[in-house]
């Protein structure tokens, strides 16, 4: 669902203000987790959007995230996502696999927060107490 926003200002002053917080807003506000823009399901979309990218292109690949990519456009493109995550539209072609993948570790990397929190350690250990082979 898509919804439009009208405003109006007196002076063209008033409009780069407006237009300068819009732009602050829909980027990325920090390293934490909590300061990502998030999608639907309250994933960073950056997370959500590499992870799609991958499943629809890379499955079939073997060492995916052994590769590396292209340093360069994966800052570049680390880069936008910050700026604003809901705007990038990862495709075929005009984006490597290796480059999304860097991508998606360089910024959990990043990230302020642990992944594994300290709350959920003492399952995280009863987990390897298992038989189970992951």
């Amino acid at each position: 669902m898509c919804r439009t926003l009208y405003i109006h200002g007196h002076t063209v002053l008033d409009f780069m203000v407006w237009c300068c917080a819009i732009e602050k807003a829909a980027g990325t506000d920090g390293n934490a987790l909590q300061d990502q823009q998030l999608c639907k399901n309250n994933i960073p979309i950056i997370v959500n959007s590499c992870l799609a990218f991958v499943t629809q292109y890379g499955l079939g690949s073997k060492s995916l995230y052994l590769k590396s990519g292209n340093p360069l456009k994966v800052r570049e493109l680390l880069e936008d996502f910050k700026k604003d995550a809901r705007s990038i539209k990862l495709k075929v072609g005009k984006h490597q696999l290796e480059d999304v993948t860097d991508v998606l570790k360089y910024f959990l990397y990043e990230i302020d927060d642990a992944l594994l929190t300290k709350e959920l350690y003492p399952y995280w250990i009863s987990a390897l107490g298992n038989d189970t082979v992951f």
